[in-house]
């Protein structure tokens, strides 16, 4: 039941940062190294993407009652699929409405998710513009800061429920190829449609 609670609340926290859309990004591709910290646990992802950020993908490592579980979350359009790389299943959500484009913040998006703008702080040596945002996503309500550089989030604490995630860019490989694969559904998986 905890693997399940963790399964469902890694979708909802990656799905604000993932979610493609048009020209998401200022850099055509990137590998970010990350480290996340969700339900007191410390763990490590990597998130891909690429063509400016229309497809993305998180792998994340983790462990859980002395489990060791690998994630990964690919976002293409609207539609978000979390993998269990271990046991080969996964869930498969299409999204309601799109999450904040940083690149494209308009008045109805700032009016709509109480966008407020939080000044300067440095990320991973990157200079980063901090916002604060509540997002409704899949019945829940989310508080988030994001601390935003060329439209990617190189920080965010989120919280909803009880819950809280807090993940940090530590690593970042600028215009590097990434490999497609990151960004595929293999087609032995069991995936269910929520």
């Amino acid at each position: 039941m905890k693997t399940k609670l963790l399964f469902t609340a890694v979708a909802l926290f990656t799905v604000f940062a993932l979610t493609a859309q048009e020209a998401k990004y200022e850099l055509k591709s990137a590998i970010i190294k990350k480290t996340m910290e969700m339900f007191g646990q410390k763990m490590e992802s990597i998130q891909y993407f690429d063509d400016y950020g229309k497809v993305e993908a998180v792998h994340l490592a983790m462990e859980m009652q002395g489990t060791k579980m690998n994630l990964r979350t690919i976002s293409k359009g609207e539609v978000v699929t979390v993998l269990n790389l271990d046991n080969k299943t996964g869930n498969k959500v299409t999204l309601p409405e799109k999450p904040i484009n940083f690149l494209n913040l308009t008045q109805e998006v700032i009016d709509r998710y109480k966008v407020k703008e939080l000044g300067n702080e440095t990320i991973a040596g990157k200079s980063c513009k901090k916002y604060s945002a509540e997002v409704s996503q899949m019945g829940q309500e989310v508080s988030a800061t994001y601390w935003i550089w060329k439209g990617i989030s190189l920080k965010t604490i989120s919280s909803t429920n009880n819950m809280s995630m807090t993940e940090e860019a530590t690593e970042i490989q600028e215009n590097v190829a990434v490999d497609a694969a990151n960004f595929a559904i293999p087609d032995d998986f069991n995936i269910t449609e929520m």
